[in-house]
C-alpha cells in the first residue's frame, strides 16, 4: 500500500498557509518600527525666559549670610523671608554650618524672567561668629559672567554687590551698572 502523492497535499496546503502568515507577521513588523520610534521633530532654537543666575559662598563654619535680589515689579525683596518673587527665586537657603552635612557654605538666586528695569543684588551678615567675613559673588547673565568679586561683610551689614538697569531687549542699558547702596533687607524695618 504506498501512497501517492496526492496524500501529501495537506502538507503542501499547510507549508503554504505558513509562509503566507510569515510574510504577513514580518509586514507588520516592518511597518509599525517607524512608529515605535518615530523620527525627532525638529525644535525651534528658543533661549530659556529669564537667565540671571547670582551665587555667593563664604568660609566654613557658623556664620550664616543672606542673599537679597529684586527686579522689576517686585513689591518685596526676595531673601530668606521672600523666597520667591514675580522676577527672582531663591533657590537656596544657607543658615551655615547648623543643620547642614556639607562644610561649602552657599546660597543662589535665580530670575525666570527679564523685563526691563532695574535688578540689585545685595549680601546681608546676618550672623557672623567671628568678625567680617569674606563672600565670594558671581553673577551671571545670559550664561555670561557679569560679576565676580569678594566682598568682605561685617555682622549685620548689607552691601550692594551691584546694580543695573535692562532694556527691553534683555540687555545691560550701557552706564547704568554701579555699586550704589540700596538697601533691600534693612528697607523693610
Amino acid at each position: 500500500m504506498s501512497r501517492g502523492h496526492a496524500s501529501h497535499v495537506w502538507l503542501y496546503a499547510f507549508v503554504d498557509v505558513l509562509l503566507v502568515l510569515t510574510i504577513v507577521l514580518a509586514s507588520f513588523v516592518f511597518l509599525s518600527l517607524p512608529q515605535i520610534n518615530p523620527e525627532a521633530k525638529e525644535q525651534d532654537e528658543t533661549k530659556p525666559a529669564g537667565s540671571i543666575a547670582v551665587t555667593i559662598v563664604w568660609p566654613e563654619g557658623p556664620h550664616d549670610v543672606d542673599l537679597w535680589v529684586t527686579g522689576p515689579g517686585e513689591p518685596v525683596a526676595v531673601g530668606y523671608s521672600n523666597k520667591s518673587g514675580k522676577v527672582w527665586s531663591l533657590l537656596r537657603d544657607d543658615l551655615g554650618s547648623a543643620g547642614d552635612s556639607s562644610p561649602v557654605n552657599m546660597e543662589n538666586a535665580f530670575a525666570r524672567a527679564t523685563p526691563a528695569g532695574e535688578y540689585v543684588i545685595n549680601i546681608h551678615g546676618y550672623s557672623l561668629k567671628h568678625g567680617p567675613v569674606p563672600v565670594y559673588v558671581e553673577v551671571s547673565l545670559n550664561g555670561q559672567l557679569l560679576v565676580k568679586t569678594t566682598l568682605d561683610l561685617a555682622p549685620m551689614q548689607e552691601r550692594t554687590v551691584i546694580r543695573f538697569r535692562l532694556n527691553d531687549s534683555g540687555r545691560i542699558v550701557p552706564g547704568s551698572e554701579s555699586r550704589v547702596f540700596k538697601p533691600l533687607r534693612s528697607a523693610r524695618k
